[in-house]
């Protein structure tokens, strides 16, 4: 069980999710923070969230989780006035970012500004989840900026300074997770993993209070912002408690106006952004045609206005996005106890709830506790990791990985992008750069180079390139996919298969690693053969960022 110091096990029936039993009401529940807040006293309880607050759980049929409510209401601190803003982060394994919406204009969601840096090709709407601190512990960068300036550090340099990446799985992982919890950089040195998530978060919060401040310059950044965070709906109590510690540290939210920050389940966020999309704003993976059934019959003027309208703001590089003031029109097809899943697959994790649509106001029910496992996108990376072990030796790895740190970014950036184009149905081999850093030092150290060690290995779907690169196959790409989308795969088909979800007919793959050809057409292979409605949004890496403005 996971400890602490103000890390203590949840309240009976107090996760939201995570209590097995009898179909309850998708609010989550108290969450007994009264014996959680570290260092504070017992009575001074957070607040329930103003009625009056934009985002309340009229708007969307699910309550959002928010901090628990004092069990004195003479003791409770005076009501805010309603939030201009609601800002919200998606605080992901492998990208993260945020985006805002005013509450004079709610149904626009505007995205965070382009990144500096990125990668050919590769939406900036997000930036990886990577933090630089100097050698003394110090803030330096985050997301590309750290990663790209990490790589250009001299490599006797580069082993001084701490490099975080994909950290947050640590969170998911932790059977002991503590405020002492320790995460480990790229170069072996150790520090507190809630100085880590605070470095992050307080990024967040200068970057998306900066922009506010330029398109807003009269808006008050006092008691303005609703904080909006995103965690797994698989997470345990103590996990989502030490993201809540995390935003205090970070100067998020003060503890004495808790109710200014949510903790949203992705999975809940991604849902309350689904209801509200169109056809076109839809990937239906199924044979089905578009607009075949009730569904075409639904097409209107309006929405093709819409439509319209979207496209001429994409053209102009918006980073605004509109969003129905209703529902669109799969949401409306649907009837009272239809049921479905949404599986939400990220880089560090899959996440799989499932609701049923309750009437006459549209509210939701989950089914079962949510479930899933860490069959994330980071898996495909860790079977590259795995095969050049293979090749090189896993000794050889480790040693370069601890030596020349730097050089091992740029490995996994090389393959991060190959990995982008790998499909199902793509022919041809795929080229990958290895570090210059990576040749030399493999040389120094077995005495041969990399060509003599492809030739001995018995990997033979991976050659020498004459361009100085690794060549390896389409089929041998997909198949370091396998393992974790077969994970997956099995996660749902268990699902499916317990007699309290049955008759589910619809489900919505979101989350980055949805992006992934081969995992969408791996899950329609399997799935669409029992009648399942496999349908993936535009834009499905941004999904639960977006439903999490409009929470």
């Amino acid at each position: 069980m996971v400890s602490g110091p103000g890390l203590g096990p949840p309240e009976p029936g107090g996760d939201g999710g995570q209590v097995p039993g009898p179909a309850k009401m998708l609010a989550v529940p108290d969450m007994g923070l009264q014996g959680l807040y570290i260092g504070s006293s017992p009575e001074r309880s957070p607040v329930p969230s103003p009625p009056g607050s934009p985002r309340t759980q009229e708007s969307c049929g699910i309550a959002p989780l928010t901090p628990s409510q004092s069990p004195k209401p003479e003791t409770r601190a005076p009501q805010h006035a309603p939030f201009s803003v609601v800002v919200a982060i998606d605080f992901g394994t492998t990208s993260s970012g945020y985006a805002f919406s005013f509450a004079s204009d709610p149904e626009a969601i505007h995205m965070m500004r382009k990144w500096e840096g990125g990668d050919p090709g590769v939406a900036h709407q997000k930036t990886p989840t990577c933090l630089l601190l100097t050698p003394e512990g110090a803030f330096h960068s985050f997301g590309y900026t750290a990663r790209d300036y990490y790589h250009d550090l001299d490599p006797e340099e580069a082993r001084d300074w701490l490099y975080f990446e994909k950290f947050k799985m640590k969170i998911h992982s932790a059977t002991d997770l503590t405020l002492k919890t320790q995460l480990e950089a790229v170069n072996g040195k150790k520090m507190p993993a809630l100085e880590v998530f605070a470095h992050a978060l307080r990024f967040f919060k200068e970057h998306a209070l900066q922009e506010l401040r330029e398109q807003c310059p009269s808006l008050p950044e006092k008691d303005t912002v609703r904080w909006v965070l995103t965690v797994p709906a698989i997470w345990k109590q103590p996990a989502k408690q030490f993201m809540r510690e995390a935003a205090y540290l970070a100067g998020l939210v003060s503890r004495e106006d808790a109710e200014q920050l949510l903790i949203a389940l992705e999975p809940e966020a991604a849902s309350v952004y689904c209801r509200k999309l169109r056809l076109h704003q839809l990937l239906d993976l199924s044979s089905r045609a578009p607009g075949s059934g009730r569904l075409g019959e639904r097409r209107s003027i309006d929405s093709s206005f819409r439509q319209a309208r979207e496209q001429l703001r994409r053209s102009r590089h918006s980073r605004t996005f509109l969003v129905e003031s209703g529902v669109g029109e799969l949401w409306a097809e649907m009837q009272a106890g239809d049921r479905y899943v949404v599986a939400d697959c990220g880089g560090g994790t899959v996440d799989l709830t499932v609701h049923q649509l309750e009437q006459p106001h549209g509210t939701l029910k989950e089914l079962y506790k949510a479930s899933g496992g860490p069959y994330g996108a980071v898996g495909v990376d860790l079977a590259f990791e795995q095969l050049l072990g293979r090749i090189f030796g896993e000794d050889f790895i480790t040693t370069f990985k601890r030596q020349r740190p730097a050089a091992w970014v740029d490995l996994t950036i090389a393959f991060e992008a190959r990995k982008r184009t790998a499909g199902p149905h793509r022919a041809g081999a795929l080229n990958i750069s290895l570090p210059f850093s990576f040749i030399d030092f493999y040389r120094k150290q077995r005495g041969h180079n990399v060509e003599t060690a492809l030739r001995r290995s018995s990997v033979n779907f991976v050659k020498w390139s004459s361009q100085g690169m690794l060549r390896m196959s389409c089929e041998a790409m997909n198949e370091l996919f396998q393992p974790t989308v077969s994970g997956i795969i099995q996660h749902i088909e268990a699902l499916l298969a317990r007699p309290e979800v049955q008759g589910v007919k619809l489900l919505f793959l979101v989350g980055g690693f949805a992006e992934s050809a081969v995992l969408q057409h791996a899950v329609q292979t399997a799935l669409g053969a029992r009648g399942l409605r496999v349908v993936v949004p535009h834009d499905v890496g941004l999904t639960i960022l977006k439903g999490a403005v409009l929470f």
